[in-house]
């Protein structure tokens, strides 16, 4: 659990869901991560219950769905070509880059390479089975493991492709085969299709629970418009970045930014792989091998390199197997050649020997890569929130007497507390979270501890509000290298009665302007929380509020001349009693002339854009803003 060195947001919410359904909330399709199918959260809930609520039972999962992947391309790879070739590729996997980094990964793409290859195990035992009673056996299964990928990763809502592309092929070139395998072909696909079903009637129903495919169907959108320049230069890139310095995967978190997929001889035995599978196109292996390839890697090819390494993942026994065949392929080049069984058999043991090293250097540039290169960088840390984390075991070894404030750049409901969730799911203390750059949460009023990174210093306009208690250094080159702990002291002499009361559930107790020198003013507005269910309507992802404070200067005739919309302590945990300190900084324009401007402030729901209305003392609304104090330039 040390490498990766922390945890990703996506990787949190994955945890997040599987400690939900451990509490019992059993969805069909889960909201966080913008939609994720559910065979991977389920998972990871069993390997909980078996090993603990824990980040390493988040990561063991794909570590044995990568080992198991390994043995079943091992076992489909020495039935379709041979088993020097299934060893070779079972050894580049191993060692590679790529497939060390997505077995560590807590994602749900991980899986992908285990069940698509089971899927082409058995698709392939029926092309080659003799005409039998287990047929239907093997039929069932292959219809079943097609299901189970869907249930995974959306790319596989594409990779099910390759069975219809080489039935295809068959037709073309292979009749024989082709009347053998329609029918099973057809019935497995169409049997998971049926398993699939009650998946997609569920996201028919419930389209807020999917919102990828909305962030990804740019290019696209472009290419209906006429203009295929985006999706040319996609297809190159993630091609190119198969073994082009430079051009990989960008996504640090997954990948050292730019770095090819594969390096230095692997890459040249990959091109070589390419080109002798395209000579042997006849022999339905080497088609097959080479269709698994291009449309496995087909969500890429739409969206470019960056993340293609998650996206890819259901071709990667493909892309192992293509420089294990190069490299046989050269071998056998070489060895044929020599007619004397002795110096043959002399050639065959140098070939293993040539293996050997070729991966053992494979092997060595990736230990380096991945556990130094990559694992110690600073970026990465940052990326898999080691500071939080830190913090977060910290606060687990010295509990606080009082309730704890988080202050994080991201504060949302499914971002930072996911990775605090995950990691201490028993926590023992109350938590609230915020960015003290902008803002501070006094939970139901009293005295707190307040943790706070170097990434979020707190500001200064809040010093009373703040007492350091101790500071507590991570390493000097981190982005966010200390993070301290302040004792959050309770606000005294608020006033008792409320300047506005914002539908019963939010009042609003004073408001203050600040004036700096670079022409920004910043208002301080001290709120309290009435009732947290009167604040906003429940929304995606986790059915919580979440509102905005907006604050607006206004000239003479009523138009806007400045604004700030925000909320740096997120409404989806408030509780009742709790004091919210909120800063509006606004830059003023220059040519802004001098006087006395009106400013009124207000609340709403960031996703319908719905204001709070201010009530009376009867209860009846008097309008969906609040005046505070002007705001003056010059005397």
């Amino acid at each position: 659990t040390e490498l990766p060195p922390g945890l990703t947001h996506d990787e949190a919410n994955h945890g997040r869901e599987a400690l939900g359904i451990l509490d019992g909330e059993l969805l069909f399709y889960f909201p966080l991560n913008y939609g994720s199918e559910p065979l991977y959260s389920y998972t990871v809930a069993g390997m909980m219950t078996a090993v603990g609520e824990n980040t390493l039972s988040l990561r063991l999962v794909n570590v044995f769905m990568s080992l198991l992947a390994m043995s079943m391309a091992y076992a489909w790879t020495a039935k379709a070509f041979d088993r020097r070739v299934a060893i070779i590729a079972m050894g580049v996997t191993a060692v590679s880059f790529w497939s060390l980094a997505s077995s560590r990964e807590a994602l749900r793409a991980g899986m992908l390479p285990f069940f698509m290859t089971t899927a082409v195990w058995f698709f392939w035992q029926r092309l080659t089975a003799k005409p039998t009673h287990q047929t239907r056996k093997l039929t069932l299964a292959f219809g079943i493991s097609v299901a189970i990928t869907l249930h995974i990763y959306l790319a596989a809502r594409v990779v099910w492709l390759v069975f219809p592309a080489f039935l295809l092929y068959l037709a073309l070139f292979h009749r024989d085969l082709f009347r053998k395998m329609w029918r099973p072909t057809l019935a497995g696909l169409l049997l998971a299709g049926l398993l699939v079903v009650p998946m997609f009637v569920y996201l028919r129903y419930h389209p807020e629970a999917l919102t990828r495919l909305d962030m990804l169907d740019g290019p696209l959108q472009a290419l209906q418009a006429g203009n295929i320049q985006p999706i040319l230069q996609n297809v190159w890139g993630a091609l190119v970045g198969f073994v082009w310095p430079g051009y990989g995967d960008q996504f640090l978190a997954y990948n050292i930014p730019g770095r090819a997929v594969l390096q230095g001889t692997t890459a040249v035995f990959f091109v070589i792989g390419i080109l002798i599978s395209i000579w042997r196109w006849k022999q339905p292996a080497y088609a097959f091998l080479l269709i698994w390839f291009v449309v496995g890697i087909s969500p890429s090819l739409i969206t470019g390199a960056t993340a293609n390494t998650t996206r890819n993942l259901a071709a990667l026994t493909a892309v192992y197997l293509l420089p294990a065949i190069g490299f046989v392929g050269m071998a056998d080049f070489f060895t044929q050649r020599q007619k004397e069984a002795k110096k043959q058999s002399k050639k065959e043991w140098f070939v293993w020997g040539v293996a050997v090293l070729w991966l053992a250097i494979v092997g060595w540039t990736t230990t380096q890569n991945y556990f130094v290169r990559w694992g110690q960088s600073s970026e990465v840390r940052d990326a898999y929130m080691h500071t939080l984390i830190a913090s977060l075991k910290d606060l687990d070894q010295n509990p606080p007497p009082t309730a704890v404030v988080i202050s994080s750049i991201y504060p949302s409901v499914a971002h930072d507390p996911s990775v605090a969730l995950v990691t201490l799911p028993d926590h023992p203390f109350e938590t609230r979270w915020m960015d003290a750059r902008y803002a501070l949460i006094i939970p139901e009023g009293k005295e707190a501890t307040a943790v706070i990174p170097a990434a979020t210093p707190p500001n200064p306009l809040f010093a009373d509000w703040l007492t350091l208690e101790r500071t507590v250094n991570l390493r000097e080159d981190d982005l966010n290298p200390f993070y301290k702990i302040y004792r959050l002291n309770a606000p005294t002499l608020l006033p008792a009665d409320p300047i506005a009361n914002f539908n019963d559930g939010l009042h609003l107790l004073t408001a203050d302007w600040h004036n700096s020198a670079d022409g920004t003013a910043t208002l301080i507005t001290i709120w309290r929380v009435v009732d947290p269910d009167r604040i906003g309507p429940q929304v995606p992802p986790l059915n919580s509020t979440d509102i905005v404070l907006f604050t607006q200067i206004l000239s003479e005739d009523g138009q806007v001349v400045a604004q700030r919309d925000s909320l740096e302590a997120p409404s989806w945990d408030w509780q009742t009693g709790d004091i919210i300190i909120q800063a509006h900084p606004i830059l003023i324009p220059a040519e802004t002339s001098n006087g006395r401007y009106q400013t009124i402030v207000g609340v709403y729901d960031r996703l319908s854009g719905t204001r709070l209305p201010v009530l009376d003392e009867d209860g009846n609304t008097i309008e969906t803003f609040m005046p505070v104090p002007d705001f003056v330039i010059g005397d």
